[in-house]
């Protein structure tokens, strides 16, 4: 079984590229922002939240998309300990959504702390909904995961053998999206990190 969200292209990309942003420190860390940015245009192309992203939605634009991670850079800016809990994501994403008179979407935690089967039912029932899933890993200690090591992304898809996408055991893996590339990863794997201190998942609802 396979679940996919119909991701948006920005010309030949797919998704937003921290890489073309304007300055340097949003190419360090501006994962967070970017993750918001695309948050915001999947809300806006399939969900009708157009408040959410002023530019052209029938044709993503790469110099319209820059223009928008300044703007929401003012809410989740880099800084040098990056944005390092998901508080801190939800905190920003929400004076932005207030600022654009969004008030019909929320957000909730899943800590990284929690148990692999809850952050399964977490991207089971977003993706369900038709919703992308932000996500945060700080340090890892499996090199197969390096490029998700402190960094904000989106999942996307998932996937599993089997009948239940709860059962143990049934392989089940996500599709990441970062830097304008998706790839499929074993969830239980990305979300075991070998560390205390960890991120989480978001949850968007709308209301």
């Amino acid at each position: 079984m396979e679940k996919k969200l119909d991701f948006f292209y920005i010309g030949e990309s797919y998704g937003g590229n921290q890489d073309w942003c304007f300055d340097h420190m949003m190419q360090l860390g501006g994962c967070g922002a970017i993750t918001a940015c695309d948050s915001s245009i999947y809300l806006a192309l399939h969900h009708g939240k157009k408040s959410l992203y002023s530019g052209n939605l029938e044709k993503l634009d790469q110099d319209e998309y820059l223009y928008f991670t300044e703007e929401m850079k003012k809410y989740l800016h880099p800084r040098w300990s990056g944005i390092d809990k998901p508080e801190l994501y939800v905190e920003g994403y929400q004076n932005f959504l207030k600022e654009h008179q969004e008030e019909n979407l929320m957000m909730t935690i899943v800590p990284g702390a929690e148990n692999v089967a809850k952050a399964k039912e977490c991207v089971v029932e977003q993706i369900d909904k038709n919703l992308p899933v932000p996500i945060l890993i700080l340090n890892h200690q499996n090199p197969d995961m390096d490029d998700y090591i402190w960094h904000w992304f989106l999942l996307i898809g998932y996937r599993y053998q089997g009948e239940d996408p709860l059962a143990e055991g049934n392989d089940f893996q996500i599709q990441t999206v970062t830097y304008s590339e998706a790839a499929w990863v074993s969830l239980e794997a990305l979300w075991d990190t070998g560390y205390k201190t960890k991120g989480g998942l978001i949850k968007y609802h709308l209301l």
